[in-house]
């Protein structure tokens, strides 16, 4: 039997006659984002461009959406589950889009939509529908999350010239959004532009201080007080800044800045240093009195911190029995897990962990069973006005009652006033911390006081021996 002749794929003359393997269209690929299968921020960057130029009369707005607390979900689950949550986003927001409006996938978990001459109105209808659509609890896969959605909305030619201004504006609109609270809308103003330029002077004079030898920082301390006896049991330092030409600049104003441009590890650094050092120079006079020190998340996840606490704790010579950190319910609650080791490191360091601003976390009951917290703050939302409430003196009691069965101590936080105080005193609070038993002190005010404490308590011991 003959053999059929072999296929070589070229003909005689040495030319191709059959072409095998795969085709594909690298230039779609390049312009879509992987992950979503929406266009990238390439195509987003040319398309703006394009209308901008061909219709220069017609007004182009950008809505730019984030999703609120993103970051949560990827911590709670892992990353593969958070890009199938980007993916599913991203295909809600498209199907609920008008005609006149295409959707694009930015950095992150932010989106970019181009809408070409939408009146405010429209765009608020728009932003309505997709707020309606994230707000609430989904399930995937089994796993329950939620995750709301903010816009930032800005329009040429009213709040920008060009393209790259307004995408500006529209992200500055995006992060007052997040600052007024997440879940919302804000519309590009003036005054959005005019506290973002403050925010980024602040930024460049908060690194001038630290070149400065932390020049215009310093610790305030506000007194925490035993119920019981009515004396000093610790000290909350506090961090403050002034510097010209902004002068003195409110904490909740300057350290998310700190966070943001990540400064805060160098700060948060001298602020642990120089509270240590205060609490080791002042066991002379008070020998009991703790030191409560806030610190973040990124202050903890920082490698080599937790060596840091040690190796100052050894050069100040403080006792680190009388060391508290504190650090807020909603950060230990969201990244529970992923702190467990960090909290361990830390007690066996000797000092002890408090959670700041309890009751005000979405798992606080939990959050009490989980965390090794020695002590729990509640929040001043539930001691303000509480002689005028039974929910908040009930859930405070519920909550001391419980702290108490498992050796967790108890202070309230926030409390201005005598009514305040009347209804907390039976309660079996440990500690009160507040206006109505001191406001936040310099540290000379702080040493005069326990001068004076100390002079009256070696009087009493005197009178006593006599």
């Amino acid at each position: 039997m003959g053999t059929l002749p072999r296929q070589s794929g070229f003909a005689s003359n040495g030319s191709p006659v059959l072409f095998a393997g795969f085709i594909s269209n690298l230039s779609r690929k390049n312009k879509t984002d992987r992950i979503t299968g929406l266009f990238n921020k390439m195509v987003y960057s040319e398309e703006a461009q394009r209308l901008l130029s061909h219709r220069a009369d017609t007004p182009l707005t950008i809505m730019q959406l984030g999703l609120d607390d993103f970051k949560h979900i990827n911590d709670f689950y892992d990353r593969s589950f958070g890009d199938e949550i980007l993916r599913i986003s991203a295909q809600r927001i498209m199907s609920l889009l008008p005609e006149n409006a295409e959707v694009y996938r930015l950095d992150g978990d932010e989106f970019g939509i181009l809408i070409s001459g939408a009146q405010p109105q429209e765009l608020l209808g728009i932003y309505t529908k997709l707020q309606t659509a994230f707000d609430q609890q989904m399930i995937y896969e089994g796993r329950r999350y939620y995750c709301t959605l903010s816009c930032g909305c800005a329009t040429y030619p009213q709040d920008a010239e060009n393209f790259l201004e307004l995408v500006k504006a529209a992200g500055y609109a995006l992060e007052q959004a997040k600052l007024n609270g997440k879940n919302r809308i804000e519309f590009f103003t003036r005054q959005i532009l005019a506290r973002k330029i403050r925010s980024l002077g602040i930024i460049e004079k908060m690194r001038e201080s630290i070149v400065q030898n932390y020049a215009g920082f310093f610790l305030m301390y506000q007194p925490q007080v035993s119920v019981t006896t009515g004396q000093w049991t610790g000290l909350e330092a506090l961090a403050r800044w002034n510097k010209e030409p902004y002068g003195l600049v409110p904490p909740n104003e300057f350290i998310p800045l700190l966070e943001e441009s990540g400064m805060i590890s160098q700060v948060g650094r001298w602020i642990f240093f120089q509270a240590c050092q205060k609490c080791a120079d002042w066991s002379a006079l008070a020998p009991t009195l703790t030191m409560s020190i806030n610190l973040s998340y990124m202050q903890l996840m920082e490698p080599g911190f937790i060596d840091y606490m040690q190796q100052t704790l050894a050069k100040t010579q403080a006792d680190p029995r009388r060391i508290i950190v504190e650090m807020t319910e909603s950060v230990i609650a969201s990244r529970a897990h992923s702190l467990e080791h960090l909290f361990q490191r830390i007690h066996d360091l000797g000092l002890r962990i408090a959670m700041d601003d309890f009751g005000t976390g979405y798992s606080s009951l939990e959050m009490l069973k989980k965390m090794p917290a020695d002590i729990v703050k509640i929040d001043r939302a539930f001691v303000h006005g509480v002689n005028a409430s039974n929910f908040d003196e009930s859930f405070i009691q519920f909550i001391v009652a419980i702290c108490h069965k498992v050796n967790i101590e108890v202070c309230a936080e926030g409390v201005e006033t005598e009514a305040e105080f009347q209804i907390l005193y039976p309660m079996n609070v440990d500690m009160i911390q507040g206006y109505y038993f001191g406001k936040p002190m310099e540290e000379e005010a702080i040493e005069r006081h326990l001068r004076t404490m100390r002079q009256k308590a070696s009087a009493q011991e005197s009178s006593v021996t006599e």
